[in-house]
């Protein structure tokens, strides 16, 4: 190459457009340099749950995320925090906090509990958090503040609207449905439903709700196996030998009211359709009748040790505990709901004594009022023809051997510490299978008639289950981490009621309740996960009592809410049983 021919490549204007050129590459890869680190930050971050907290209240559990400039979720991004704004009570600000609290994001979401943070409680600041990133601070937006008295909106909407409607299920529905609302800020519809579905979801995808469910399903098959097999009207033939006078009518009535112990609609149905056509030949009313059978069905599913209600009367005894703040968790959670469930037994009053008053009335004869003319105009009346039933008459062995399964099964389970639920489940499996065996052994019924006996006898049991799940609902919408409605009831009236007015508080409460709205099940759920916290709080705060769980106050409490239950269930004019 000439030297001429290099001049004019290394031209003055040829080396300006060359450096332009470089320099402008360099500052192209600058700023692409520096939006790859903007990427790589997050733009902002936000807490995920809870969406809203009461006033003053406790954070069971805080979830973060941090958000790209689009607000979504940044899964590669981890990195270290210093977060300011979580106090150990309601009262601290931010800036009183001893000292920031490190924390570590992994695939963009952090997940703080008391536990892991070392705090008694989670709070967050009235002003938010303030997370500081590297050099950077970051502020966090608080969830929404909840009023006090939208926190007991969803018990109040479910009796309001139980007692307008005459419908439990739509109003428990309802009511489960104001809580997501409310819970949702009432400012995402879609979001509440959201919620409402994911409630509905958990509660019967809970291992011991499903227990619970799984349990009154083999129950149910097992009555209608042990009724179909003709095990239950055998048994009561027997018996019905030696009822040949009126009052030897009633106290058989009475006893095999007490037998059919574990569910209330089975009894009512059993005892109902077997005794009538005795209880016509001797010459019974049918509203004596009526009244043996109702008074012994529920005081006696209530305080049987396997039941229908057991399962969930010791489901709704945890919640409480739970609730009431105490550090209870996996077995040990069940083992003491089950423990306050049999102490409590002998503190419910009110179905122990219904079961003797209805003994008394049946073995003395005595009669009052309407009653008395109803069993004067049956005395007088003739018997028809068609009152007697025709049902199916096996062994009365298939009925009491399933029985007797159900109770070793309990008792073997009950030695060997088996978990509460657990042993409900294999209590009922077992009596099931005996039921399932016995009728096909003894060639009574072929197998369709099994099959048919056994899905006969689950239906009847779906609205219980139903009715399970809508009441689990609502009180998973009062928890303390979602309204925490049992700790606005303690703030309002936890130094204002002495403990020793609780048991007979709440069995009034309960009774009104169940009146109002005829389900013992749902007064149970309403009330059982307040007033266990309700009655821990106010013994905790008396110096002069040391809170057990033992303690005689607090097992009337419980054996009040359970008791004043089925006061309703027999009282009310649209309960279930009572029609």
């Amino acid at each position: 190459m000439s030297r001429s021919q290099v001049l004019r490549l290394c031209s003055p204007a040829r080396i300006r457009f060359l450096v332009a050129m470089m320099v402008a590459v360099l500052f192209a890869a600058r700023v692409h340099a520096a939006a790859d680190r903007t990427d790589a930050f997050p733009a902002s971050f936000q807490i995920i749950e809870p969406v809203s907290i009461p006033q003053g209240a406790a954070v069971p559990q805080l979830r973060l995320h941090a958000l790209d400039r689009a607000g979504q979720k940044m899964t590669s991004w981890s990195g270290n925090v210093s977060i300011q704004g979580l106090n150990a009570n309601s009262s601290a600000d931010a800036t009183e906090s001893p000292e920031p609290l490190n924390a570590e994001f992994d695939g963009g979401e952090l997940v703080l509990t008391p536990s892991s943070t070392g705090l008694d409680n989670l709070h967050i600041s009235k002003d938010g958090l303030q997370l500081t990133v590297g050099e950077q601070l970051v502020r966090v937006e608080p969830p929404q503040q909840l009023s006090h008295w939208w926190r007991i909106l969803p018990p109040l909407l479910a009796i309001v609207l139980a007692v307008w409607l005459r419908e439990v299920n739509i109003a428990l529905l309802l009511a489960t449905f104001s809580g997501a609302l409310i819970y949702s800020g009432f400012h995402d519809l879609f979001g509440a439903i959201n919620i409402l579905c994911d409630v509905l979801v958990r509660q019967i995808a809970d291992s011991d709700h499903a227990s619970i469910i799984l349990f009154t399903v083999l129950l149910g098959a097992t009555i209608g196996l042990m009724n179909d097999s003709g095990g239950t009207q055998a048994v009561v033939n027997r018996i019905a030998k030696f009822a040949g006078t009126r009052r030897r009518g009633q106290i058989l009535t009475w006893l095999m009211g007490m037998v059919v112990f574990f569910d209330d609609y089975a009894n009512t149905m059993l005892i109902g359709g077997a005794m009538r056509p005795l209880s016509d030949r001797l010459r019974i009313s049918r509203e004596k009748l009526a009244f043996l059978i109702d008074s012994t069905a529920a005081p006696i599913a209530g305080v049987a040790l396997v039941s229908t209600w057991v399962g969930f009367e010791i489901d709704q005894i945890k919640t409480g505990l739970l609730n009431a703040g105490m550090e209870l968790s996996g077995q040990a959670a069940d083992q003491a709901a089950q423990n306050v469930f049999l102490w409590s037994i002998p503190f419910r009053a009110y179905p122990l004594l219904m079961i003797a008053f209805v003994g008394a009335i049946a073995t003395s004869g005595r009669d009052f009022g309407s009653m008395l003319r109803a069993e004067c105009r049956a005395a007088g009346s003739t018997v028809n023809d068609d009152t007697e039933a025709v049902c199916v008459t096996g062994s009365p062995w298939f009925a009491i051997l399933p029985v007797l399964t159900l109770i070793a099964t309990v008792v073997t389970c009950y030695l060997n510490d088996v978990d509460a639920y657990r042993m409900l489940l294999l209590a009922a499996l077992s009596a099931a299978l005996v039921a399932f065996v016995l009728p096909v052994i003894g060639r009574t019924m072929a197998f369709e008639q099994v099959g048919t006996s056994l899905t006969r006898g689950v239906i009847s049991m779906v609205p219980a289950i139903i009715v399970l799940v809508l009441a689990w609902a609502v009180s998973d919408v009062c928890r303390p981490d979602k309204l925490d409605t049992a700790g606005f009831v303690i703030s309002m009236v936890g130094d204002a009621v002495s403990p020793i007015l609780l048991p007979a508080t709440a069995f009034l409460v309960a009774s009104v309740i169940s009146i109002s709205i005829g389900s013992s099940f749902t007064t149970m759920a309403l009330l059982t996960p307040v007033f266990i916290p309700l009655c821990w709080s106010a013994l905790s705060g008396n110096n002069s009592v040391d809170p057990t769980l033992a303690h005689p106050i607090f097992l009337g409490t419980v054996g009040a809410i359970l008791g004043g239950s089925i006061f309703g269930d027999h009282c009310s004019p649209i309960s279930d049983t009572t029609i």
